[in-house]
């Protein structure tokens, strides 16, 4: 009965750890961006794009 216990606790640290770890590493998840922008021409045909917002160290860009 001790044993099972003890290997209750264990797994509930082990379980607990686990979250606490997927949690912090979601948080420092650096997200992609432009930082800088460029007013150079583009000849290379534009099949999509998007708008980046400014969020530093983002730039507002289209992308």
């Amino acid at each position: 009965m001790e044993t099972q216990r003890i290997l209750m606790r264990s797994l509930a640290v082990v379980v607990i750890a686990s979250v606490i770890w997927t949690i912090t590493a979601d948080a420092e998840e650096v997200k992609s961006c432009c930082t800088k922008v460029s007013t150079a021409e583009v000849t290379d045909p534009i099949i999509s794009l998007r708008m980046q917002r400014e969020s530093l160290p983002c730039v507002k860009a289209v992308m």
